[in-house]
């Protein structure tokens, strides 16, 4: 059976929620780390969930760029997965639509079911939205491209008493 966004979005929730979890981490902040401290665990983790169905660094098109060749993140099964962290102590744009925009320009560029997901660890998450800024998709250079859909995963812990895990799912379509 194919895998689904939402079995991926529910496994990175997961993953999210454990790193919150003290019978988990330990002595270890994993909610601290960055994206490139986060990626081995995560591809391990994903390995562990979906078998032989991962594929780390898969190769793909990426306009504007020199090569025209970019890496995504990950695909799982027949989804691409493209993940970003923002640090407890990050600025605010690090998961914003401006500075994700090779990671969404990849995602439009595939073609098949993809996923966003970005893991926010600060005190201030942001909203509904900032996270529909996303729709504004960046221009792909010249030429009549084929643009595929694409979803957005946000996770973060509400800034409110009891803080609780909370996520934003959208699904950005291109017209």
């Amino acid at each position: 059976m194919a895998t689904t966004i939402k079995d991926v979005i529910d496994t990175f929730e997961y993953f999210f929620h454990s790193l919150y979890r003290k019978e988990f981490i330990k002595t270890l902040p994993l909610n601290t780390y960055s994206e490139r401290e986060l990626l081995p665990l995560v591809r391990c983790y994903l390995l562990g969930c979906f078998a032989d169905d991962v594929s780390p660094e898969v190769q793909s098109a990426l306009p504007g760029t020199l090569s025209g060749q970019g890496y995504i993140d990950f695909v799982i099964d027949d989804v691409a997965v493209e993940f970003a962290v923002r640090k407890p102590t990050a600025a605010r744009s690090t998961v914003s639509a401006t500075v994700n925009t090779t990671e969404i320009k990849k995602l439009m560029k595939f073609q098949g079911k993809a996923l966003l997901v970005l893991f926010d660890f600060s005190t201030t998450p942001y909203n509904e939205a900032q996270i529909d800024a996303f729709r504004s998709w960046p221009s792909l250079g010249k030429g009549n491209h084929k643009k595929s859909a694409f979803n957005v995963a946000y996770f973060y812990l509400s800034p409110k008493r009891p803080r609780t895990i909370e996520k934003i799912v959208k699904n950005i379509r291109i017209s």
